[in-house]
């Protein structure tokens, strides 16, 4: 009796020690009550800051996957304890934007001048939407100051002017109002998570968005860069120079809202959609995405529209904008 239960615990022993041979590797990395748990070091790459984060695996347990390390930690030298604005900025215990105004010569040898809201949030939630009238199930239209206003906006842009489309895939601030994605036009996901990414047409279906936990879902377009954060080239019926609105994605976190003037030759000319490209590739974007354009582009901050535009009444759906700290 004594010699079958030194073999029993000789057979458990082992079996704790050896990994199966048909269990991926994955399943295999565990360690044994009496083993030192072992430890993962994680570093977040950032211009501003590198946080190390060490994770302990519990005896026993599979080692956990990595998580992002949160925007808090990332870009703690971004945020302030006390809110403060400049003339084009804002500092908050989480929020930080910056807003620069450019004029240069694209690649076309136009003459063009655009606006860049540079952002910092603690939490992607932060980035939010608002429709003419308050509902995004209705099909109100209003001017991107009077939305702003409305709701109390540090900063804003025009969004994607979805209560023009007949069929649109709508999920604005977690909430889900439409499914049906336009035929032929990319989307752009930003998730809870802080990711944002753009998915081109046949590439996604509704339901495997809606499963991966979204704040908002933008349906307008194009994708202005590819998968790997490079430039491309666009050509249709609407890609010559015009005043154009883009939202872009460095890491999550840190996004940047984009106005291009147009139409006004003393001062921007507006950008051709391949040479809006370009410009979130030369800004450093990973993922990037065309908004409504046209008079319905303009860049509202603290009470005022900044951006140049021929229609400040122009009339739109809604917003995407950023409120100051109460």
């Amino acid at each position: 009796m004594k010699r079958t239960a030194i073999l029993l615990a000789a057979l458990l022993l082992t079996a704790c020690a050896a990994p199966s041979a048909d269990k991926p590797a994955a399943a295999q990395a565990i360690s044994c009550p009496d083993s030192p748990i072992p430890t993962e070091t994680f570093k977040a790459e950032s211009a501003s800051t590198e946080e190390t984060v060490t994770l302990g695996r519990s005896a026993c347990t599979p080692a956990p996957e990595l998580m992002p390390v949160p925007a808090e930690a990332r870009f703690r030298d971004k945020f302030a304890d006390t809110p403060a604005y400049g003339e084009r900025s804002y500092k908050s215990r989480s929020v930080d934007v910056t807003v620069k105004t450019y004029s240069v010569r694209d690649t076309y040898a136009k003459i063009v001048g655009y606006h860049v809201a540079d952002i910092y949030v603690k939490d992607a939630t932060q980035i939010r939407a608002a429709a003419a009238g308050g509902d995004f199930g209705m099909r109100y239209e209003s001017p991107v100051r009077e939305i702003a206003k409305n709701v109390g906006a540090l900063i804003a842009i025009d969004g994607d002017t979805y209560a023009r489309a007949k069929n649109s895939f709508v999920i604005r601030n977690g909430v889900l109002y439409r499914d049906t994605p336009i035929e032929d036009t990319d989307v752009c996901v930003l998730y809870r998570d802080g990711r944002m990414e753009t998915k081109k047409w046949g590439t996604f279906t509704a339901k495997e968005i809606i499963d991966a936990d979204p704040w908002q879902v933008w349906g307008f377009g194009p994708a202005l860069l590819d998968e790997n954060g490079h430039a491309v080239e666009i050509e249709h019926a609407l890609s010559g120079h015009n005043p154009r609105a883009a939202i872009g994605y460095y890491e999550p976190g840190h996004y940047c809202f984009v106005i291009v003037d147009g139409r006004d030759h003393d001062w921007s000319e507006g950008m051709r959609l391949t040479a809006l490209s370009r410009l979130m590739e030369d800004l450093g974007c990973k993922a990037a995405y065309n908004l409504d354009g046209g008079d319905s582009a303009q860049m509202y901050w603290n009470g005022e529209i900044i951006s140049k535009s021929r229609n400040e009444s122009r009339v739109i759906s809604d917003i995407i904008y950023i409120l100051p700290e109460e």
